[in-house]
């Protein structure tokens, strides 16, 4: 019997037609730069690293875009819960 291959949990940013731009896979902390294992336009695994000074010189898109950053943020618990309901349907659905 041939196991199928786990996909790893991750983030995936997507274009407006679904293609896959980035996939995050971990995130991680060096100091003052933030470290992410992405692949990129679903082919090149790379490093992608955010520093605070980054941040600090970006903190303008950040001022003005607090309210959807926001809105965005609140739907994140809702979206958790489906998605666990989603696995434990599939897990009673194999048994």
């Amino acid at each position: 019997m041939v196991r199928k291959a786990v996909k790893r949990p991750s983030i995936i940013a997507k274009t407006e037609d679904g293609s896959p731009m980035v996939e995050v896979f971990s995130m991680r902390t060096e100091g003052d730069r933030l470290i992410m294992d992405c692949k990129a336009l679903d082919s090149m695994r790379m490093d992608v690293v955010v520093t605070t000074e980054d941040i600090a010189k970006g903190m303008p898109v950040v001022k003005e875009s607090k309210a959807a950053i926001i809105a965005f943020a609140k739907q994140i618990p809702a979206a958790i819960r489906r998605q666990k309901k989603a696995e434990k349907g599939a897990r009673e659905d194999r048994s």
